[in-house]
């Protein structure tokens, strides 16, 4: 399915959502948690235009300062928990508001709050077990804790396999919520050939 850009009311989400996924714009680069970390994923910038329309449906409720309906919304969405993520969002709104930022900087602001959370509650709840399931594939047997110890780790890890797990994992995750089969074949290729490159 198309999306019609000109739908979304908030140009900021895509601009939020492009910082902290896309290399570039136009070329379906994902980027890791390195930015000097890339790699091609055909059809990533459609499938995060669903992603983007969806983020600006919640939007309505930050619009209201309703920040549990935001959350809420996201949550039956995504089937994600995110209820850690209100006091963050209601403190640091409030924080802002206190030194009278514009509203466009309390938006951004929530942007990639609900991102970095999103992409983090990804990859410890589905991550794993996407990963399990692929590295059972390719050698047979459980992955080691060694693997699970430099993934904890990532962060800290110079990797670029590492590295571009993380958004990996993420656009995983989406690509199934969408039903984008050549994307989610495209991640489920890209983390085998990072896990086999890791051991």
């Amino acid at each position: 399915m198309v999306i019609d850009m000109a739908d979304i009311q908030n140009e900021m989400l895509r601009l939020g959502v492009y910082a902290l996924v896309v290399r570039g714009q136009g070329d379906d680069l994902l980027q890791g948690t390195n930015f000097k970390d890339f790699i091609k994923v055909k059809g990533l910038e459609g499938l995060l235009q669903h992603f983007i329309l969806d983020l600006d449906r919640a939007f309505t409720y930050i619009y209201d300062t309703d920040i549990a309906g935001y959350l809420n919304f996201l949550e039956e969405k995504f089937h994600l928990d995110l209820t850690s993520l209100q006091a963050n969002l209601e403190a640091n709104i409030f924080a802002m508001q206190e030194t009278e930022s514009d509203d466009i900087m309390i938006y951004y602001l929530v942007i990639t709050k609900t991102l970095e959370h999103l992409r983090n509650e990804i990859f410890t709840t589905v991550g794993w077990e996407v990963i399990q399931k692929i590295y059972e594939k390719l050698h047979g047997t459980a992955a080691t804790k060694k693997m699970f110890a430099s993934l904890n780790d990532l962060p800290d890890q110079e990797s670029s396999d590492v590295s571009l797990l993380y958004n990996l994992i993420f656009t995983h995750f989406l690509a199934e919520h969408y039903h984008e089969g050549p994307v989610l074949i495209a991640c489920r290729v890209l983390i085998e050939e990072a896990l086999q490159r890791m051991g």
